[in-house]
């Protein structure tokens, strides 16, 4: 006996917020990466969480990798100079502790 098919009805989800009134009232909020191409906008605390991810051990050699390993760990070379993710991290552990 086949079962008959369910219809799935997609729900297109919009969010109601208005993303640069929130830019305008929050500036703090995000820095803009001097690092990444395109002047990428990024919380402090996802910037602090690049650096360190950038600077573990397993994520620092490049090898032959499957392809979405390989293109996770290239986006993260450019963090792991970085001057102001060394100080966002440093401000993050010392909340922390």
């Amino acid at each position: 006996m086949r079962y008959a098919r369910k219809s799935r009805k997609r729900i297109n989800f919009v969010p109601d917020a208005d993303v640069d009134a929130w830019l305008d009232s929050n500036p703090q909020a995000m820095i803009s990466c001097p690092n990444q191409p395109g002047q990428l906008k990024l919380t402090r605390e996802s910037c602090a969480k690049r650096y360190i991810t950038a600077n573990e051990p397993r994520w620092s050699n490049i090898g032959a990798e499957p392809f979405h390993i390989f293109v996770f760990k290239m986006n993260l070379i450019a963090c792991r100079n970085c001057q102001v993710g060394a100080e966002l991290a440093s401000e993050i552990k010392v909340k922390a502790a």
